[in-house]
């Protein structure tokens, strides 16, 4: 145990080589400033990186010298491949994740340990974000997710219920249910969805945990056809384990479906003023 009686636990991050090095920076810094430590700070690296990005793990590594882990993947396998290797290399049993490009909110673990303390039959716990571009401070739009285990299995039937940067993860129940595996790029959806199919007690916190770093490409990556095949593959699954009734799948793979041909000044637009909305 560490502070005030809270679980130990790691963070896990994946970073590869297109990610710019004063963004991983502040990412770290953000987890190396919180009110609450990790014990353990894993790193992969998802295939080579520049130069530049080896430069910021250095002079972290030196801050933290017994708190870095750094796993080094021979070649870039993509976020699910990636993340299924660092939850084997975490030591405890909670892992909080976090991406190489976004910023935590200073008691962003605090909060979530606490909960864990009260809650510790949990296998997810995350939280909401708010998205930026530039600075923290240019807000231009908020994920919210619902809270309650009720709540959330009914939510994922049509959306991911969780914003994944800031989940913590019991890693017993992680691995029973398969870890993250490569399902394109939408390995966590699949993750809490078997989960969810497995039994298992998930929550969101109210609160913003982690101020997530948008750009206009974020759009343009919705439409991806890639995207759509991975998650009519996810709903076949839900409506084979009859978390969802024959006639949900139809209607959420339309839903996708339009999402996917939509111009993405459109898509932009939805996201904006009905998903993701201030």
């Amino acid at each position: 145990m560490c502070n005030d009686g809270l679980p130990d636990f790691s963070v896990l991050m994946s970073v590869y080589q297109k990610e710019k090095p004063v963004f991983l920076d502040q990412a770290l810094m953000s987890i190396e400033e919180q009110t609450v430590i990790p014990d353990q700070i894993v790193l992969v690296e998802d295939g080579p990186l520049t130069a530049e990005l080896d430069k910021v793990i250095e002079e972290h590594q030196k801050r933290f010298s017994n708190k870095y882990e750094l796993l080094k993947l021979t070649s870039n396998r993509g976020l699910g491949a990636a993340l299924q290797k660092g939850v084997e290399r975490c030591r405890y049993d909670w892992i909080a994740r976090m991406d190489t490009d976004d910023i935590a909110v200073k008691n962003r673990f605090e909060l979530q340990l606490r909960a864990i303390v009260k809650e510790p039959q949990l296998a997810v716990i995350g939280g909401q974000v708010d998205e930026f571009v530039g600075s923290p401070e240019q807000v231009v739009g908020r994920r919210k997710v619902p809270l309650l285990n009720a709540e959330l299995r009914a939510f994922i039937k049509w959306r991911s219920p969780f914003n994944h940067p800031t989940v913590m993860l019991n890693k017993k129940a992680v691995l029973q249910v398969g870890n993250y595996q490569a399902n394109g790029k939408i390995e966590d959806y699949f993750l809490w969805s078997r989960v969810m199919l497995a039994g298992y007690e998930v929550k969101n916190l109210p609160e913003i945990l982690v101020h997530m770093r948008v750009d206009a490409g974020m759009y343009q990556r919705r439409g991806d056809v890639e995207n759509l095949r991975q998650i009519f593959k996810l709903r076949r699954m839900l409506r084979q384990q009859k978390f969802l009734t024959v006639w949900e799948e139809l209607v959420g793979d339309l839903a996708m479906a339009l999402n996917l041909v939509i111009p993405t000044k459109l898509r932009m637009v939805v996201y904006k003023n009905l998903l993701h909305k201030k």
